[in-house]
């Protein structure tokens, strides 16, 4: 069995055409195995659609973006970004006995779209053995397969953050202004499915600059600037729609204020609830919660992020320590659902299976991260940083849910390719003795 994994992982990196069928193939059993665990699963009938859904049903019945609710009134919103709610939303409104069984089969086919993207990333980064790994990995992980049955962005943020972390990789391949111009519009979209690319990709993107293209940097920089020109055209529609219906600045969601507010105040544990259970809104005063129903929702959830900055101001002990186990939470698990049952809709062994996962994962990653250190630093230091982005919001805010970490897995996937490869010389070198 050894020998034939070894001539089978040899023979896929014989060229580059060969490694490109590899992931298409690969890609094509991902999207069998992902659309038969849908099935299999089965949880399309009637699933639990949350404010998501609440937005999709006001769209298709002419009501316009409308949900919300938290702590006020049903009316304008922007919680969430508008991508998700849209895509929920078509699907609806085509109608047909079971639309979210749609929904989660083109979930599903997305999902399976970031085996190749995966690989093709940890080609470029690392090398062709890296990038047919991690798209192995990426074609079995169990969290890519379980999420496309649940009705959440969680595969639409994993899929656009990794997108356009691809297309980036594009871009600097060859830099020019109808490929800046590309990922501007790329970078956009990916904001509205996901707004922590608004500064992540930024980022990467002039780490790679400063590595690839020191002595250019200047020309790069130019080129860059199209694409934020690009970018902020794409999300003008949005922003100026926010500002019409609550009269302030919003460029993409309101939900930064109130998960500020959920995760620092008195009662606060790092999740959604409060020690005993309680949901953390029910801690607020009767007076309080009057006041902040007759407001709009930016406005309401501004109110709150002044009261949590004033208690972060208070207790800044209190406020560390609380972001270091947020930290946990995130990239661990969160006792969430050891603590209540309100809003867990998975099982409690998805919780524990979904740790082990996390810990395993983790430990290649840091094992790849060593050793990238010394061959692929531009790609550890990219990784790097696309970690931090994405921890930083929910460090200081709330990391209640699993799927928050999702976007930057197959991230952490690639980074243990690394370790995996020295594996794989091994066995290659014992195959030839």
């Amino acid at each position: 069995m050894k020998v034939l994994v070894m001539n089978w992982v040899a023979l896929s990196l014989s060229n580059l055409r060969r490694l490109n069928q590899t992931l298409w193939l690969l890609t094509a059993i991902g999207v069998i195995i992902r659309v038969t665990a849908v099935l299999a699963l089965n949880d399309y009938h009637n699933p639990v659609t949350a404010e998501y859904g609440v937005v999709a049903r006001n769209l298709v019945a002419g009501k316009g973006f409308v949900g919300g609710g938290w702590l006020g009134p049903e009316g304008p919103t922007a919680l969430n970004t508008p991508i998700y709610p849209l895509f929920l939303a078509i699907w609806l409104w085509l109608g047909g006995p079971l639309p979210f069984l749609g929904v989660e089969i083109c979930q599903a086919m997305i999902s399976a779209l970031l085996i190749y993207l995966t690989g093709k990333i940890a080609s470029h980064f690392i090398n062709p053995t890296a990038g047919l790994l991690s798209s192995l990995i990426v074609t079995f992980y169990p969290p890519l397969i379980y999420f496309c049955k649940q009705i959440s962005p969680a595969i639409f943020t994993t899929f656009f953050t990794i997108f356009s972390f691809f297309v980036l990789l594009y871009f600097f391949k060859k830099p020019s202004r109808s490929r800046a111009v590309i990922l501007g519009l790329i970078w956009g979209i990916s904001c509205l499915v996901e707004p922590i690319l608004l500064y992540a990709l930024p980022g990467a993107a002039l780490l790679i600059a400063i590595s690839w293209y020191r002595g250019k940097l200047i020309k790069i920089l130019q080129k860059l600037i199209i694409t934020l020109l690009i970018c902020l055209f794409v999300l003008s529609p949005w922003t100026v729609r926010n500002y019409i219906v609550f009269h302030r600045l919003v460029l993409l969601k309101t939900s930064f204020d109130l998960n500020f507010w959920l995760g620092n105040n008195p009662y606060a544990t790092g999740f959604l609830y409060t020690a005993s259970g309680e949901p953390m809104q029910g801690t607020l005063p009767k007076s309080m919660l009057e006041y902040l129903s007759s407001l709009n929702e930016a406005e309401r959830y501004a109110v709150l992020r002044r009261e949590a900055w004033q208690w972060v101001k208070s207790h800044p002990f209190q406020f560390l320590s609380l972001t270091l186990r947020r930290i946990v939470y995130l990239w661990l698990i969160s006792p969430t659902f050891l603590i209540t049952d309100q809003n867990i809709v998975e099982p409690a062994y998805f919780y524990v299976a979904r740790g082990v996962i996390q810990v395993i994962l983790l430990a290649w990653a840091l094992a790849g991260s060593v050793l990238a250190h010394r061959k692929y630093r531009t790609f550890l230091g990219v990784s790097v940083w696309w970690l931090i982005a994405f921890t930083a919001p929910y460090a200081v805010t709330v990391a209640g849910n699993t799927r928050y970490r999702l976007p930057v897995e197959p991230i952490l996937i690639m980074l243990s390719t690394v370790s995996l490869c020295k594996l794989t010389e091994r066995g290659q070198k014992e195959v030839a003795g």
